[in-house]
């Protein structure tokens, strides 16, 4: 019970962060809370490929934020990267480890699983029209939030059928079942928030989001286990490191765009 106390005080100052500096009147308290995210993040990520370099961070995350000067389709951005999650996914099914030897294929997946993402996430403080608006990222964030808190809660209560137990046995079917079936109450109180949207497009939204979640944490989950090692990191009490407490929120965020595009 401690522990988990703990790991919810985090998440909430956590969450907390993330909406005051969505809700502040400039845009730079969000891109530096993002790039600290992300320079965290990514370093975590690259020591699962036993690359500790700095300054091949700086120069990940240099190429990133390049993207703006270069006036880089968001669209495209997001093609790539669906693209990655969708083989690093194909990976997992067909159970095949992913290859963490191969620098050059590390600095590739760090870009385009993890920095382009984040790079997306942040469209609504580099752009003028944002597609992803703060309504859209504040809305996404909830479902993210919520449906992992319901998998985690559920799946710790109730969870007896591991989901993917090659991969991360404590993970059950009936959390991710549970995630999934909250869905349809985090888009009720998206469109209490955010009116200007209808029930169907928060609705398939959030199931779009809840099934993308769960497959991103058990890709993040084969990383380590392939590496093997708990957590990425130490950072968060009781949630490990930043890469683990975003694993969900990069896989999602690229096919949310797609899909925001398309509807739109």
């Amino acid at each position: 019970m401690d522990s988990f106390i703990k790991r919810s005080l985090v998440g909430l100052a956590y969450a907390g962060v993330w909406v005051a500096s969505l809700l502040y009147d400039s845009p730079e308290p969000y891109l530096i809370l993002l790039l600290v995210i992300a320079s965290i993040a990514a370093f975590e990520m690259l020591k699962l490929f036993n690359i500790r370099s700095l300054l091949l961070l700086f120069i990940l995350c240099t190429v990133t934020v390049g993207l703006v000067f270069f006036n880089v389709m968001m669209i495209y951005i997001s093609i790539i990267s669906v693209a990655c999650q969708l083989l690093l996914a194909w990976l997992l099914f067909m159970r095949k480890s992913p290859p963490l030897h191969i620098p050059i294929l590390a600095c590739l997946f760090c870009l385009t699983h993890l920095l382009f993402p984040i790079f997306i996430i942040s469209e609504v403080s580099i752009t003028e029209l944002p597609l992803f608006t703060t309504e859209i990222t504040l809305g996404v964030l909830f479902f993210i939030w919520g449906t992992d808190a319901m998998a985690y809660s559920f799946g710790t209560l109730f969870g007896k059928t591991p989901l993917f137990r090659a991969v991360s046995p404590k993970k059950s079917v009936e959390g991710a079942i549970a995630a999934i079936l909250f869905s349809p109450v985090i888009a009720f109180i998206n469109v209490q928030i955010f009116s200007n949207d209808n029930y169907f497009y928060w609705l398939v939204m959030g199931i779009l989001i809840s099934i993308t979640s769960i497959v991103g944490d058990l890709v993040q989950s084969q990383f380590k286990r392939t590496a093997g090692v708990k957590d990425s990191g130490t950072i968060l009490l009781g949630h490990g490191g930043m890469y683990d407490r975003i694993d969900s929120l990069i896989f999602t965020i690229p096919f949310v765009y797609l899909y925001i595009y398309i509807i739109q």
